[in-house]
């Protein structure tokens, strides 16, 4: 039996607020079911351009449903349950990476799950994004282009757009460099996956064949290289040597060091510290010093 003194501990931590922020929220239920609203029945409209764009695209169609944390706009609700699961999974799964409570992802994003090819398309070519574009995030909004029947469902960049637009709610008014958003998305794009299959994180992840860029040269990139849209074979193997290299470095720093320091890590990096120095202030006492972060960085595979 545990001592009056415990609970008495257990009660200042719990009016103080400490145990609360410590405590992990439960993982959302597998299966979460949809109702359909009418749009002047949603609690947030949204405002955005691009959202309301995308309504503008066979506007009767449309149906719209809730969950705890998105408003979901779709035109099947087949695609749509899916994308429900995985999305409210993702959400938490970044969230508990993150060190984030439910305060601070309590507000609901919209998301616009798009099934003609077609539509998609036409939307797309509305929108700055390249046009081979499949999905995107454009701050903690979504647009989704998921297929129709027969299609393969991509839950893979899925989790990645998602983990982009809970970044967005997590952080906003902060731009994260580009290695460090482009690289924690490629990671949990495999990471939230793996957690939701209950597989081993690291048995899913592919290998890093073409994560080439020198560490110095990936950490001061501040311009997504040219898109294979517009370059060529060059501009495409430009566009997957960064991202995975990008994915190589958070790998490193999430599957050789301590995961609980990676939120820190991220608040010194948008705190305005340069990289040398946050990884040194972060992870000192994991490794000799910088350069042998950096010999580190350079042998990492898996």
């Amino acid at each position: 039996m545990r001592s009056h003194s415990f609970y008495r501990l257990v009660f200042i931590l719990l009016a103080s607020g400490i145990l609360r922020a410590q405590a992990i929220d439960e993982p959302p239920p597998r299966e979460i079911q949809l109702v359909e609203k009418k749009a002047e029945q949603l609690t947030a409209k949204d405002a955005s351009p691009l959202g309301l764009k995308a309504m503008t695209f066979a506007p009767s169609k449309w149906k719209h449903a809730e969950t705890d944390h998105f408003i979901v706009h779709y035109r099947r609700v087949t695609e749509a349950q899916r994308v429900v699961r995985e999305i409210e999974y993702t959400l938490w799964f970044v969230a508990q990476s993150l060190g984030a409570t439910k305060e601070r992802y309590a507000k609901k994003s919209h998301v616009y799950v798009f099934q003609d090819q077609k539509e998609w398309k036409d939307f797309l070519s509305q929108t700055p994004n390249p046009s081979w574009f499949a999905s995107f995030a454009h701050g903690d909004n979504l647009f989704l282009h998921i297929g129709g029947v027969g299609e393969r469902f991509d839950s893979e960049t899925l989790a990645h757009e998602t983990t982009h637009a809970v970044v967005a709610r997590l952080y906003p008014g902060h731009r994260w460099p580009i290695w460090l958003n482009e690289g924690f998305a490629e990671y949990m794009s495999t990471a939230s996956l793996a957690a939701r299959k209950k597989v081993w994180t690291q048995g899913m992840q592919r290998g890093l064949s073409e994560a080439s860029l020198p560490l110095a040269e990936l950490v001061a990139t501040t311009e997504y290289p040219a898109s294979s849209a517009n370059a060529g074979e060059s501009g495409h193997k430009a566009v997957h040597r960064f991202y995975q290299s990008s994915q190589k470095l958070v790998r490193l720093l999430m599957n050789n060091f301590p995961k609980d320091r990676f939120p820190r890590f991220i608040d010194v990096i948008l705190a305005g510290a340069n990289f040398e120095n946050a990884i040194v202030q972060v992870y000192g006492d994991q490794v000799k010093n910088y350069a042998d972060f950096a010999k580190q960085y350079e042998r990492f595979v898996k």
